[in-house]
C-alpha cells in the first residue's frame, strides 16, 4: 500500500515538474517573441529617425542657402510658362545655372541666360527640361521631362509608386532634395519594362508674380 502512495506522489511530482518547466518554456518563448518584436520596432523607429535626420539635413542645407527674390516680367510662350523673364541680372550678381524656386524648396527651373537687368529662366514646363528625380520614401529613380504637363519617365515597371508620392530632385546640378511635386496619375504602359507618371504641382504657374533664386549655387562636381 505504501508503495502505491509513493508511486502516486512520484507521478504527481513528475507531472508538476513537467507542468512547471513547460510553463517556463512557454514564458521564455513569449519573452523571446516580445524581444524580437521590440527589436523589429526599434529598427523601424531607427530607420524613421534616420530618414528624419536626413530630411532635416537637406532642409538645413537649403535654408542656409542665400535667396534672391525676383519679379516675373513676362512668360514665353504665353500661358505655357516654358521660359520666364525676371527682373534681376548681372548687375545683381546673377549667374547662369542658378536654381529658381516657385516657393521655399519648390523647384521651378534654373537661369539659362543673364543680361544686365534681366535673366531668362527655363522652367519644368519647357519640353527642353530634363533632370533626375527620386520618388517616394523608397527613392525610386526616374527622369522628369518638362512640358505643359511634366511627366516622370524611365520608371521601372515593378517600382511600387502611387498617386500622392512625393518627387524630389536628384540631379547634381541642382540642390539635392529640392521638392518638385507629387505623382498625380500613373500612365499605363502595357507590356512595357518601364512606366510613366504625371507630375502634380500645388501652385498655378500662370499666377507667379515672384520667384526665388538660390544665389551662389555651384552644383556638385
Amino acid at each position: 500500500m505504501a508503495k502505491k502512495y509513493i508511486i502516486f506522489f512520484l507521478l504527481l511530482a513528475v507531472l508538476f515538474l513537467i507542468f512547471f518547466f513547460q510553463k517556463n518554456i512557454f514564458l521564455g518563448l513569449d519573452k523571446i517573441r516580445l524581444s524580437n518584436q521590440a527589436l523589429t520596432d526599434l529598427r523601424l523607429e531607427n530607420q524613421g529617425l534616420r530618414q528624419e535626420v536626413d530630411d532635416l539635413k537637406i532642409k538645413l542645407n537649403l535654408e542656409s542657402q542665400p535667396y534672391l527674390t525676383a519679379r516675373v516680367y513676362s512668360r514665353y510662350p504665353f500661358d505655357d510658362n516654358q521660359t520666364l523673364i525676371i527682373d534681376v541680372g548681372s548687375k545683381d550678381g546673377v549667374e547662369v545655372g542658378w536654381p529658381v524656386l516657385a516657393a521655399e524648396n519648390y523647384l521651378l527651373g534654373k537661369i539659362i541666360k543673364v543680361r544686365a537687368d534681366v535673366s531668362e529662366v527655363r522652367t519644368i514646363f519647357s519640353p527642353d527640361w530634363k533632370n533626375e528625380v527620386k520618388i517616394g520614401q523608397a527613392g525610386i529613380e526616374a527622369v522628369l521631362v518638362g512640358g505643359r504637363q511634366p511627366t516622370l519617365e524611365l520608371i521601372p515597371a515593378d517600382a511600387g509608386i502611387n498617386p500622392g508620392d512625393e518627387v524630389i530632385n536628384a540631379s547634381p546640378d541642382l540642390p539635392l532634395g529640392l521638392f518638385v511635386g507629387k505623382i498625380s496619375e500613373i500612365i499605363p504602359q502595357p507590356a512595357a519594362s518601364l512606366k510613366q507618371a504625371k507630375l502634380r504641382i500645388d501652385y498655378d504657374p500662370n499666377k507667379l508674380e515672384k520667384v526665388f533664386i538660390i544665389s551662389g549655387y555651384e552644383g556638385i562636381n
